[in-house]
């Protein structure tokens, strides 16, 4: 039978008195505080972990037997100096929160010890089973906790949740968020989040962020808002593609990974660095059920801000993975989300072979339409022989070579169900006699594809059925290369899998993927509605089976299957004021899987770091050419192009790929077992052979254990016992 609990709050705040008074005593470390035998009982004990559970928080305690460590989800011991009103310090003791709707569309945060609930729990084989009713509001959330062999599982079971009026809507759930938070600098140790390539926010007793940093998961939902904002005067800030983060406590001591298994969709990530609100450093998962958004009543632009009707379907589910030892930095967290992604069949599933040389990715633009009073015409710029052309000139294997704008009409123009290419561009004939010549040299000829995409005016597709609709009753605006609008599933699915049949019958020609592995949107048409989550298993299903191999731009982690190699990987973070160092948190967990390469760098503006972050990270190099002047773009679409030209850029070509590939190849397909700052501005990378590349970004040679690295330059060092 559960054990059931009702709480006033009067009767909470007694019991918060005595446990208080109880606790003074207590030693003061976070993570390590000895709580009362009392207060905690022992839910689930295995080799390695023993987990007890608090009945009237639901915070829990982990020893991690290997090194004795103790973990604590809540906050146990209040001292002075601590900034936490009532609010934040139920947040911070107890395992579960929510925030709601009332019938004004105001939302508001409540938890465990500030409001009236009634706690049922039972117990488990493994953990505890809970169920939370907020009684003032009428919400109640289930829950699950339980010991597994490498650490704690939590469940939100959708069908757990209960609304029992319409005057209070579910907005948030937010699941243990003081897990591994250090009161300022009080812990040596740091937070690894998904910023870009990966990056790390030092405990600290201060920052200088002046708010506190909330992420969507994949970044966000332009079915809620309508449009995804672009404007190329500002750089557009790398969203979170993969929904993991980590915590250290002491490098080379304990730390964890934690995952979202399920409900990434409709994930949220965030960080509170200490010296914003509180004085603590944490971070944590939460869960969005309902948004409200701005409901337009008339032209003039009058409206209310209402809650969305339906509640977002999923189950959410998270997952910690202790580490200690040598594993507990951020290379054995990357590591450990390795091991998750090759164990969820999404990572490996086509290991690297060893070779000599690395790969390059060269996109090559086709061509792009000008108008000429009330008609367009079509400007080529690379056609398929120049294409050959430029390949032979440089003579480099492994080429991954992307065709864009090979369409009739070109980038700008919607590219038709079959591979028919601009008559001006060459024959599908010699398309696929190029991909045959370049598949013999190791490398890839794939056609440029967004099927998610439609140009504004365009045909080949209808308005009025292929595109997607945001919960405002407006079609979804968006940006990739060009302006345009997001299509339905139905519409996706249907352009995709026509091309890639035609595609699979001129093997061995690709598709490269744009747009879909990257950019999820719920649909809110009346006739095909999807949630995120619904749209999210829909992609992955439709691209498993791929007929034709695929490469993809920046895809989010549920498109890795899929994936046989990874374009525009970042090579840095988004450069956020509270980060302390970018680190290759991506690159480790990708690293002797796949093939992963930069951004174009004949678009870079600083093209000797970026180099050198290329070696550092293990990346390939990346560029986007034409064989025509790029000046000819200047009346199309892609003036967005500034410098492509290939008789500008071929011999920084060969000199780039020359440099890198000196020192990548020898460690072609092996993942990356270490990254050591050495001295600022000063990595070394270590692979799996034994292999290890210095990288100095100093302007001053620097002597590592007798090899001296140049400045601005790198040096592969062999493993002490290699012949």
């Amino acid at each position: 039978m559960g054990k059931r609990l009702w709480w006033t709050r009067k009767s909470m705040s007694r019991y918060m008195l005595i446990w208080f008074l109880i606790l003074i005593c207590a030693p003061s470390a976070l993570a390590q505080d000895d709580a009362p035998p009392s207060v905690y009982q022992v839910a689930a004990e295995n080799n390695l972990f023993r987990l007890e559970v608090d009945h009237t928080t639901l915070a829990f305690r982990l020893t991690d037997k290997r090194s004795g460590y103790v973990w604590q989800s809540g906050l146990d011991t209040l001292l002075d100096g601590d900034r936490l009103n009532t609010s934040w310090r139920t947040f911070a003791q107890g395992g579960i929160s929510i925030e709601y709707f009332d019938a004004r569309a105001t939302n508001r945060r409540i938890s465990l010890g500030n409001s009236e609930h009634v706690l049922d729990i039972t117990p488990l084989e493994n953990g505890i089973a809970a169920q939370v009713t907020f009684t003032e509001v009428g919400i109640t959330v289930g829950m699950r906790l339980t010991l597994e062999a490498d650490g704690v599982r939590v469940e939100v079971p959708f069908e757990s949740i209960l609304e029992e009026t319409p005057d209070f809507r579910l907005s948030k759930v937010y699941l243990y968020p003081f897990l591994g938070a250090a009161r300022g600098a009080e812990i040596d140790g740091y937070m690894v989040i998904p910023d870009g390539a990966g990056s790390l926010i030092r405990f600290s007793e201060t920052t200088r962020a002046q708010n506190m940093f909330y992420g969507r998961y994949y970044g966000t939902d332009v079915g809620m808002t309508g449009e995804l904002p672009y404007d190329p005067r500002v750089t557009t800030p790398i969203p979170i593609s993969y929904p993991a983060y980590g915590v250290v406590h002491g490098e080379g001591e304990n730390a964890f990974l934690s995952t979202v298994e399920e409900g990434a969709a409709y994930g949220e990530l965030h960080i509170h660095p200490s010296g914003v609100i509180t004085n603590f450093n944490f971070l944590y998962s939460a869960f969005i059920y309902a948004e409200s958004y701005f409901q337009a009543t008339n032209r003039s632009g009058a409206g209310v801000t209402v809650v969305q009707r339906e509640r977002n379907e999923f189950n959410a589910v998270l997952r910690y993975r202790f580490l200690t030892g040598e594993s507990a930095d951020y290379v054995g967290i990357a590591r450990a989300y390795q091991d998750v992604l090759i164990a969820e069949g999404r990572l490996c599933q086509m290991p690297i072979p060893p070779g000599e040389n690395i790969g390059i990715h060269l996109e090559f633009l086709g061509g792009d339409k000008e108008r000429i009073l009330v008609w367009w015409r079509f400007i080529p710029m690379t056609t398929v022989p120049q294409m050959r052309e430029i390949l032979a000139d440089l003579a480099l294997p492994n080429t991954e070579v992307v065709f864009y704008g090979w369409q009739p009409y070109g980038a700008s123009s919607m590219p038709p169900l079959t591979v028919t290419p601009d008559g001006t561009l060459g024959s599908v004939g010699e398309l696929v006699a190029l991909a045959d010549e370049i598949r013999a040299n190791g490398g890839q000829l794939s056609l440029y594809f967004d099927p998610q995409f439609a140009f504004f005016d365009e045909p080949g597709y209808s308005p009025y059925t292929d595109l997607a609709m945001a919960i405002l009753n407006t079609e979804i605006f968006g940006y990739n290369r060009l302006p345009g609008l997001y299509m339905t599933y139905e519409s996706i699915e249907r352009r995709y899998r026509s091309l890639a049949e035609s595609a699979a019958a001129h093997a061995p020609l690709g598709l490269a993927i744009d747009g879909v592995g990257r950019i999820l949107y719920s649909d809110h048409r009346d006739s095909a509605s999807l949630n995120r989550e619904e749209m999210r298993r829909a992609y992955q299903t439709l691209f498993a089976d791929a007929p034709v191999r695929l490469g993809m731009y920046a895809p989010n982690d549920y498109m890795l299957g899929a994936v046989s190699a990874y374009y525009h990987i970042p090579i840095d973070d988004n450069g956020y004021i509270y980060t302390s160092q970018s680190v290759p948190f991506l690159p480790i967990a990708l690293s002797g899987c796949m093939p992963y390469y930069g951004s174009p760098l004949n678009f870079s503006s600083n093209r000797e770091g970026d180099l050198l972050r290329h070696i550092e990270y293990g990346v390939y190099p990346a560029f986007f050419l034409t064989y025509e002047d790029t000046a000819n773009m200047l009346n199309t679409p892609s003036i967005w192009m500034y410098s492509s030209s290939y008789e500008q850029w071929g011999e920084d070509i060969r000199q780039t790929y020359n440099t890198i590939n000196a020192v990548l190849a020898p460690v072609r397909g092996q993942r990356i077992t270490g990254h050591t700052l050495l001295i600022d501005g000063v990595f070394m990378t270590t692979y799996a052979n034994g292999r290890q590349i210095v990288v100095n970004y100093l302007d001053r040679a620097y002597n590592h254990d007798g090899t001296l690295i140049e400045a601005r330059s790198a040096v592969l060092l062999e493993p002490e016992n290699s012949p």
